[in-house]
């Protein structure tokens, strides 16, 4: 299967697939992504852009929502992708953000969907912490990668997806800071800490945004009835949280 889409040398995705040289070297278990695949899949393994129905790469949502994720997937994911030149929208974890973003409303068009870490997994695993956390440096190059994609997309609410991203969070913002001691969405949740405002990233002082940490997708039908926050449940908890963070950040 062939990709008409084409992506210019100056497009902000495009810039940041090529800034990935600042990761080397991976750690054990990881390798870098080879080639960005051109329709709808999270970044690094694509554009991070949603693609759909458009015969170009979309401009960057400068000022959207970034979507972000652990990441991206292992390499036998990444070359069914790439060979489908999308990733399966169809699949758990698309499914669910989808019908989650519908119902806010959050027009997928406005999302930038990324990753904490770069990279795929070598070996079968796709879930569980990813192997290049474990490497200090590497999770140093990969936090300043993540500065990075705040100074590009400047983003007014950043949804932190499933339990590895707060802690990966955390020491780059002092908002956030408290975060370090959690190691579940529901130690989270006890504190009263999953809706954050007025964030602020080390490099990035001149920028605020809304941080959210909600159930990783692909875990939301078994997990969701978990959450709470204030007087509220289960989907009530999320569907809440990414309301209000949106309209206070109009």
């Amino acid at each position: 299967m062939g990709s008409s889409k084409r992506i210019s040398s100056d497009h902000p995705v495009r810039k940041l697939f090529t800034a990935l040289a600042c990761l080397e070297p991976y750690p054990p278990g990881v390798i870098a992504v080879p080639k960005q695949i051109l329709g709808t899949s999270f970044f690094p393994g694509g554009t991070g852009l949603w693609c759909e129905g458009s015969s170009e790469v979309p401009h960057f949502p400068v000022g959207g929502v970034m979507v972000l994720g652990h990441d991206f997937h292992n390499i036998a994911g990444y070359e069914w992708s790439l060979l489908n030149v999308a990733e399966n929208l169809d699949s758990p974890t698309w499914k669910q953000l989808r019908a989650l973003l519908a119902r806010v409303p959050i027009p997928l068009e406005s999302c930038f969907f990324t990753n904490i870490y770069m990279g795929l997994r070598e070996g079968d695993a796709t879930t569980g912490r990813f192997p290049g956390s474990r490497c200090p440096e590497f999770k140093t190059r990969c936090q300043r990668f993540f500065i990075r994609q705040i100074q590009v997309q400047r983003p007014r609410v950043i949804l932190a997806l499933g339990k590895w991203v707060p802690g990966f969070l955390a020491s780059l913002s002092p908002q956030l800071s408290a975060w370090t001691q959690f190691r579940t969405l529901r130690a989270i949740d006890t504190a009263g800490l999953p809706l954050i405002l007025g964030v602020s990233f080390k490099g990035v002082s001149d920028h605020e945004c809304a941080v959210v940490s909600l159930v990783h997708p692909c875990f939301r039908p078994s997990n969701i009835h978990r959450r709470t926050w204030k007087d509220l449940r289960g989907d009530a908890v999320e569907l809440k949280m990414l309301q209000q963070a949106m309209s206070l950040n109009d």
